[in-house]
């Protein structure tokens, strides 16, 4: 629910056989102390109306989604990546393992964001890459990706070793 209809909803489902179901739920009172039952009746709702809330909801992610490609493309033709099929963000090669200095470089221009290894399941992977998520208007992502590029230009320090918050977006 978080993915497609309200990024605060942490409500799920899942699907598979009986027994594994069985397994997981038994797990789960054994660790959980429950999911809000507000949370829960609010995804009822919002899916009852699927169809009238995610075509919409579907554009202005694809909207979204476009104005960030389109604004990597002018200030990082350097850069690879490909338009992902769904989902809310756009993994970046910088072609170099960058990634953490970048993001780090990026804070003094207003532009929070991690490197890829903060998403990976081995530290020192993904180096290379950032994850930028594209939930923001349109113009924020386009001034983000130019407020990237003027950090890039200025160029890179060695990351700091210094200990500070880490965001996922």
């Amino acid at each position: 629910m978080s993915k497609t209809h309200w990024a605060g909803l942490r409500i799920g489902w899942l699907r598979a056989p009986a027994r594994l179901v069985t397994e997981l739920a038994g797990q789960r009172v054994a660790t959980d102390m429950g999911g809000s039952v507000l949370d829960q009746l609010l995804a009822l709702h919002l899916l009852a109306r699927a169809g009238e809330i995610l075509p919409p909801r579907l554009e202005q992610l694809r909207g979204q989604r476009a104005a960030l490609a389109a604004a990597l493309t002018d200030h990082f033709p350097q850069w690879t990546w490909r338009l992902p099929p769904g989902g809310l963000s756009l993994w970046a090669d910088l072609g170099a393992p960058v990634a953490a200095a970048l993001a780090e470089q990026a804070r003094d221009y207003g532009v929070r964001i991690e490197g890829g290894t903060h998403f990976a399941t081995d530290p020192g992977i993904f180096e290379q890459r950032l994850r930028i998520p594209y939930t923001a208007p349109p113009d924020t992502l386009r001034e983000a990706v130019r407020r990237l590029a003027t950090a890039l230009a200025e160029g890179l320090s060695p990351a700091s070793t210094t200990p500070r918050p880490h965001w996922i977006a």
